[in-house]
């Protein structure tokens, strides 16, 4: 996780500290109260720590506490000029926690508290102990400064490094909410969002997101495209680029990064040029602190850089994702297609075998009946005059065929049908041929009948 540069992270010409040091706060709305307030306290500010706030607060007359502005002095101008070091950053959390409870929702209490918390941000390289500094004040200023932006910032932050995502997230929307227009809170919310989807697509082998993180992602995408990219910092390309990275579109999310790489070099290049090509003169940090900047850029370099290829490898990563799951799942298709052609081709021949059974069943049934109908034929023949036995011998072959084509239609009620078309060739449920079987022998018997009623 970046510092999350609330500006695009060009340096503006303000006024520097020093040259501030000497201005009047008074046009800060209570700053000079709070200020005599710090410096009286049961844990008492120096006067020269003093001094050094009046100035920023002179500088900070007039500026929104939703401007990126004011925040991107605080971190650039201020701590990143090496202005405070971690005692005056403790003396100054501790003494703005003993007199927070009488400054309830005042705007002169958010730069004091910001620069305390900023400064184990970004000067306190060892995470364990920056999360304990932050701890004995950061989410005991709620009640004071919970509606300020950078203080939800802050907490979101706070919670992020505690390993509390769900309120980091929370807070980070509540920061947004406050000052929709900051791009830098816009960004840390995305982060928030991103992590969380990026780790759920890993995890499940999705190739996209749930349709209510699409939604999101695409109206953070929005949120982005409605301000202007120039000059963004290279932090602000990165989240762009894992949107679209989470979102399917890879190649322009390469492009992405690979633009936040230039503008991050471009960054890194023209600071060591302005302190004459080697940044030698920046001076080093000691006791895990920044020293005269230097360690805080180049800390910051090193971070953001690794940042942008973590992003990269991870936007590689669900690119091959997504491909194997494609070839997975043709391959799954393809399998299932042969194995629904397969259960096909075994009902057809199950279905072909019962029918060929009915089929013998039917033969045999049909022969049975030439063979009676000629024994019985035979029979009849005793003393009977010819007409007579000729009516007989009619009325059994009509019978036969009634009684064939009963027994066959019984029979063809466990003939398997084609699926497709279960009626085809027949009439009332019955095969055509034997319901033609059938009429012929009652249309026999029936004429058979009637002769014989004639002749006699």
């Amino acid at each position: 996780m970046t510092d999350n540069p609330a500006t695009d992270g060009s340096r503006n010409d303000g006024v520097s500290v020093e040259d501030n040091i000497s201005a009047s706060a008074s046009a800060f709305p209570g700053a000079d109260a709070l200020l005599r307030e710090l410096a009286g306290s049961e844990f008492p500010v120096s006067t020269d720590v003093i001094e050094r706030l009046r100035g920023i607060y002179g500088h900070l007359a007039g500026v929104s506490p939703d401007d990126p502005e004011f925040e991107r002095y605080l971190r650039e101008d201020v701590i990143e000029h090496e202005t405070f070091d971690r005692a005056d950053a403790i003396d100054i959390s501790d003494s703005v926690l003993d007199v927070s409870a009488r400054h309830k929702n005042d705007l002169a209490l958010l730069p004091a508290f910001f620069i305390a918390f900023e400064w184990f941000h970004r000067c306190e390289f060892d995470a364990e102990r920056r999360l304990r500094y932050w701890g004995r004040f950061v989410p005991l200023m709620n009640v004071c400064l919970g509606e300020f932006s950078l203080y939800q910032y802050a907490l979101s932050m706070f919670h992020l490094y505690g390993g509390d995502e769900p309120r980091a997230e929370q807070a980070a929307r509540r920061a947004l909410d406050i000052a929709p227009d900051h791009i830098g809170f816009l960004n840390t919310y995305t982060e928030q969002i991103l992590d969380r989807v990026e780790r759920e697509l890993i995890s499940s082998g999705r190739q996209m997101p749930e349709d209510d993180d699409i939604a999101a992602l695409n109206g953070l995408l929005a949120a982005f495209d409605k301000r202007p990219r120039e000059g963004w910092h290279p932090i602000f390309h990165v989240s762009y680029g894992r949107i679209l990275a989470c979102l399917g579109r890879y190649g322009e999310a390469q492009r992405e990064f690979s633009q936040a790489v230039d503008i991050e070099n471009a960054r890194y290049n023209a600071w060591r040029e302005s302190l004459g090509g080697n940044g030698d003169s920046a001076g080093d940090g000691t006791d895990g602190s920044a020293g005269g900047g230097r360690t805080i850029k180049e800390s910051t370099y090193v971070t953001e850089m690794n940042e942008i290829f973590d992003a990269r490898n991870t936007c590689n990563m669900l690119s091959n994702m997504r491909s194997l799951s494609s070839v997975i799942d043709d391959a799954q298709s393809a399998q299932r297609e042969r194995a629904h052609e397969l259960d096909d081709k075994m009902d057809e021949l199950g279905r072909r075998f019962d029918n060929e059974r009915i089929d013998m069943l039917e033969f045999i049934g049909f022969f049975a009946g030439i063979i009676s109908f000629v024994i019985a034929s035979i029979q009849l023949g005793d003393g009977l005059a010819f007409p007579t036995r000729a009516l007989m011998v009619l009325i059994l072959m009509g019978s036969l065929l009634v009684a064939f084509g009963a027994f066959s239609t019984l029979l063809e009620s466990g003939r398997a049908t084609d699926p497709r078309e279960p009626k085809r060739g027949r009439v009332f449920g019955i095969r055509a041929g034997l319901a033609v079987v059938i009429v012929i022998g009652l249309v026999v018997i029936v004429a058979a009948m009637l002769l014989y009623l004639v002749i006699r």
